[in-house]
């Protein structure tokens, strides 16, 4: 037994202690992975309105599934581009972002991205209500596909369709285009802006879009609108309701803004209670520069929404 301890402290010693017969060299650095292609590599940094949709979790959505598809095959059914195919990429994503943003001089351009579309689709076969293509691919000149429109001439859409790893397709326009081109190239690891993950929808509005002269001269939305940075309204599961984050630049701010939230609910549930009344419900609270309103899903809403159709839609 004593020598088996001697034996163990002997092995223990090597291990442990420099200099005493182990491999003095650092172990090797962990190999350097290679920059992906990413969506948001299309952009220079956060668009100023980004929407975002997640269609399978929506679909599962005992409130909002129905709605949803009836919303979406209606709004197809009047798009130009109408395929059955088309209809199937949006349908078979697990997530849908429309990205705009607009440069220094006003310019705009904009993405429309599909992440995790099928992968029994391909862009290539994509055709529009008359059976005819609606992309052909450009010569290859990358590890990133491009596709453009099939059709070309007055009316033609000026767009990319570029199709990156993991079954993300970015339909890109204007500026988006330009950077995509090159930045997919040559990708850089870009950051994608934080989202919450569980909401069903999420949009987001930058101050770029927030900064309206006659919002801010108004005695109620201005409060509001005043040192805002962004505004986001989130969809939250079945009967969890929507939210809305007002993100502010200081403390002072985001406290007056606050009281502001609340008297504007209060005062559109006592001026009509039978419209607004479930406003008496919201809750407010304040956070690190930021005031989260929480809204519930009116009650008719809960018993319509389930059973809407076509019409109720007016399609």
């Amino acid at each position: 037994m004593k020598r088996l301890v001697v034996a163990a402290l002997a092995v223990a010693s090597l291990v442990l202690v420099p200099g005493c017969g182990g491999d003095e060299r650092p172990p090797p650095a962990a190999p350097r992975r290679a920059a992906v292609a990413q969506w948001q590599d299309a952009f220079d940094g956060t668009p100023e309105l980004l929407v975002v949709v997640r269609p399978q979790a929506i679909k599962r959505d005992g409130v909002y599934g129905n709605l949803f598809g009836v919303a979406v095959r209606g709004a197809l059914a009047r798009a130009p581009l109408s395929g059955t195919s088309a209809l199937e990429v949006l349908e078979a994503s697990e997530e849908v972002l429309v990205a705009v943003h607009k440069d220094g001089g006003g310019a705009e351009d904009a993405a429309i991205v599909f992440r995790g579309v099928a992968a029994s689709l391909d862009p290539g076969k994509l055709v529009d209500a008359g059976g005819k293509s609606l992309l052909r691919p450009l010569e290859q000149r990358g590890a990133v596909p491009e596709y453009v429109p099939a059709v070309v001439g007055p009316g033609a859409r000026d767009v990319s369709v570029f199709v990156l790893p993991d079954r993300t397709w970015v339909d890109a326009t204007g500026g988006a285009r330009a950077r995509g081109r090159q930045a997919f190239a040559t990708p850089t690891g870009r950051p994608a802006p934080k989202l919450d993950d569980k909401a069903l929808a999420v949009a987001r509005f930058g101050p770029e879009i927030l900064a309206r002269p006659r919002t801010e001269k108004s005695p109620i939305l201005g409060p509001l609108t005043r040192k805002l940075s962004s505004a986001t309204i989130l969809l939250d599961p079945a009967r969890a309701g929507v939210r809305l984050v007002l993100a502010y630049g200081d403390d002072d701010a985001t406290a007056y803004a606050e009281m502001q939230v609340k008297r504007i609910a209060d005062g559109l549930a006592q001026s009509n209670p039978k419209r607004f009344g479930w406003l008496t419900e919201a809750k407010i609270a304040r956070g690190v520069n930021a005031v989260t309103v929480t809204l519930p899903v009116p009650p008719r809403l809960l018993e319509e929404l389930p059973s809407a159709s076509p019409s109720d839609l007016g399609i």
